[in-house]
């Protein structure tokens, strides 16, 4: 092995003395493409017990990483980054974070805000305050919650340096809080399109009505974060929109003082917008990628402390699946996974076009939610396949053969492994026909994640004919019982809605 290029590669000299064997390992690994993970998650291992060890060896894999970002960011773990965090440099993090948002891998983003959370005692450094504002910004619109417990933090932190990021934080927030009741499927369409407010946006399909009708339902005058929506909403709805609400609050307040006298007849209200579509003649604009500067993520190991850029993009959404009323869309992040290709193709196929407008009683909440899935199941084949043959041998086993391996008891995927992770939620989507797989699916993923994200992931897979519905909802009842403590009081509510 001796004087071979790995050997001698420059990043090295970044790690301490006692890291460069495992150092050497990975560069291997990486020259040559086999085992990266492993000799990644062994290098880490090592590296990220020592507060010491961590500024070395994050520069060390951001430099030797330069050219395989979003392999770095697929392996990158959570705690891995809090203990860099909590030493005072943040290269690592920045990069890794920067390309969760570029994948719009807000389930990662949500991970790293809960774990800042939960730590932030130990941060002294004001460039953490500048990622904890990047993750209120990205967070806002999908994962409000988070983004709210994130800002509670931040802010008290917030100096002279953080002001400018802090009130885009807190306008994106804002909006965010008109939102945070819609569907998440609709909220998923205004993350998509705020971002991208220079794109002259149709609004005739069934989805996009329905934002639209979701979104009047929560607006009220002169609100904050209102102007975002309006810079991308039609000019004639918004107009409607803010009348109806005014209407409305009018009517609230007419005087209480005269109730001998005969009640005024109402008002008659406004015809529900309907939103005529913008025409692609009239504003032929190419979308645009916001980048925010001055404050969110990246480049900061690679060129010093600073923070310079977040990149704030959302995979495209196919925007033609009906929602149905607000009072009945579940609320859950969307994960972008995959299944079989026939699968895939089929959930590509154009629909027909609809000729008259669809009833209330037409729009069904399962067919949506179960294109979401079978869409998914297609994604996640095509984005993790050095899972697919662990996923193929499962689906065609039985509990009892794949006990270890669905456990992470196995050293073929252990559960340390990021990808052990990863399959648990493939097979939610995707589930085996075996009945006792699906059973102890849930249970396994609430052990590793308890979080707002499996949560998040139970809620969108509980509609009417999912194959994990009854699985769920046993897991969720066992929650209650048998693990309470790891959940918070609002975690908790989620848990007894799913469970009953």
């Amino acid at each position: 092995m001796e004087g071979a290029p790995h050997e001698s590669h420059p990043s090295l000299l970044e790690l301490p003395e006692e890291l460069r064997p495992v150092g050497v390992l990975l560069v291997k690994a990486l020259h040559t493409g086999v085992d990266i993970p492993q000799a990644f998650a062994d290098f880490c291992g090592k590296a990220y017990v020592k507060r010491d060890w961590a500024g070395g060896a994050s520069e060390f894999l951001v430099t030797l990483f330069e050219d395989h970002q979003d392999l770095l960011a697929e392996m990158a773990r959570i705690p891995d980054l809090i203990i860099e965090l909590s030493s005072g440099h943040q290269s690592l993090t920045c990069m890794v974070a920067y390309r969760w948002a570029a994948q719009s891998d807000t389930t990662r983003l949500s991970r790293l805000a809960e774990a800042l959370a939960a730590t932030q005692s130990k941060m002294c450094d004001p460039e953490v305050v500048h990622i904890m504002l990047a993750l209120v910004t990205s967070l806002a619109i999908t994962r409000y919650s988070r983004a709210e417990q994130m800002m509670a933090v931040a802010e008290p932190q917030a100096k002279e340096e953080h002001q400018e990021g802090l009130q885009e934080a807190k306008l994106w927030l804002a909006a965010g809080r008109i939102v945070c009741s819609c569907g998440q499927e609709s909220r998923d369409i205004w993350d998509h399109r705020l971002r991208r407010k220079r794109t002259a946006w149709s609004w005739d399909s069934p989805a996009e009505c329905a934002a639209l009708a979701e979104l009047e339902l929560n607006l009220t005058p002169d609100q904050e974060g209102a102007s975002l929506f309006q810079a991308i909403t039609p000019p004639d709805w918004w107009s409607l929109a803010v009348q109806r609400a005014i209407d409305q609050i009018e009517r609230s307040i007419e005087p209480e003082t005269a109730q001998s006298e005969p009640a005024p007849e109402p008002k008659t209200a406004l015809k529900p917008a309907s939103p005529e579509p913008v025409k692609a003649a009239q504003m032929q604009q190419a979308p645009v990628i916001i980048v925010w500067n001055a404050w969110p993520f990246f480049a900061g190991g690679l060129v010093g402390a600073s923070v310079v850029a977040l990149m704030i993009w959302v995979t495209p959404w196919e925007l033609t699946k009906p929602v149905p009323p607000k009072s009945t869309v579940a609320a859950a992040p969307a994960i972008s996974k995959a299944g079989p290709a026939e699968v895939k193709a089929a959930a590509a196929k154009p629909d027909a076009p609809n000729t008259s407008p669809a009833k209330p009683d037409e729009i069904k909440l399962e067919s949506s939610d179960e294109a979401w899935r079978l869409k998914e199941a297609a994604r996640m084949s095509e984005t993790a396949p050095e899972l697919q043959a662990l996923f193929d041998k499962i689906c065609k086993g039985a509990w009892a053969e794949h006990e270890a391996l669905l456990s992470g008891s196995s050293a073929e995927l252990p559960k340390e492994d990021p990808r052990y992770e990863k399959l648990l939620i493939w097979l939610h989507i995707d589930p085996p026909d075996d009945s006792e797989i699906r059973t102890r699916l849930p249970g396994l993923l609430a052990a590793l994640r308890p979080t707002s994200d499996t949560l998040s992931l139970w809620e969108k897979l509980s509609y009417e004919g999912s194959p994990m519905k009854l699985p769920i909802q046993a897991a969720a009842r066992r929650q209650l019982h048998e693990n309470k403590d790891a959940w918070s009081a609002s975690q908790e509510q989620d848990l007894s809605r799913l469970a009953w």
